[in-house]
């Protein structure tokens, strides 16, 4: 059985290259809700790092040489280039090029996220423009499947930098509680679980 909250092995080299280089301390457990060291990804890793997260949220947890995903939606077909996904990483904001192809059109798509910047408030907030610019025959047919598609390749890039830095006290993967886009890279900052189910002073509805 495949499990797909692993960790992929390229998120794991990259965290061992930054604490290599003195960036990142060694790891260490992290008790429920606290932080860690901000994990920093330049424009060049976050590019190949959200191609691994793109066949994950595809449904490949393997290693693959597959470079191409098609969606079929009854007669309409897509062709993904997952092998040439893109990221352009700016001031605030994310921006995910997609290469798309199908027989009536051909290009890429670009949806930008806004996220927080060590200058402005941040947060996993996100926001993305009201459609995504392309091919009008594509975005007018799968805008709403390719922006859920890039945020999902997005979130699988934060979770998979969280997780790879490290574990809480019960043995899960940190997760991602703050985000910012510089023209650097990404700063992701993970964090220990919080407990909302079995801890002391926490019950559920079944619970009582």
């Amino acid at each position: 059985m495949v499990d797909s909250e692993s960790v992929p092995p390229e998120f794991r080299r990259h965290v061992e290259r930054l604490r290599g280089e003195g960036l990142l301390p060694a790891e260490s457990a992290r008790a429920s809700g606290e932080v860690g060291p901000a994990i920093r990804i330049d424009q060049e890793s976050a590019v190949t790092l959200m191609r691994v997260s793109a066949l994950r949220a595809a449904g490949f947890f393997r290693p693959t040489r597959r470079t191409t995903i098609a969606w079929v939606d009854g007669t309409n077909h897509l062709a993904i280039q997952v092998a040439d996904l893109n990221l352009v990483i700016e001031e605030g904001q994310v921006v995910v090029l997609i290469p798309v192809r199908c027989d009536q059109a051909e290009g890429t798509v670009r949806v930008t996220f806004v996220l927080g910047s060590p200058e402005r408030p941040r947060g996993l907030y996100a926001a993305t423009e009201r459609r995504p610019h392309g091919p009008e025959v594509v975005v007018e047919t799968w805008g709403d499947h390719l922006v859920a598609f890039a945020w999902q390749c997005l979130l699988g890039l934060y979770a998979g930098m969280a997780g790879a830095s490290g574990k809480d006290g019960q043995g899960n993967y940190l997760v991602p509680v703050e985000v910012t886009a510089d023209r650097e890279g990404l700063s992701v900052v993970p964090m220990g679980r919080h407990r909302f189910s079995g801890s002391s002073g926490l019950l559920t509805s079944s619970g009582r």
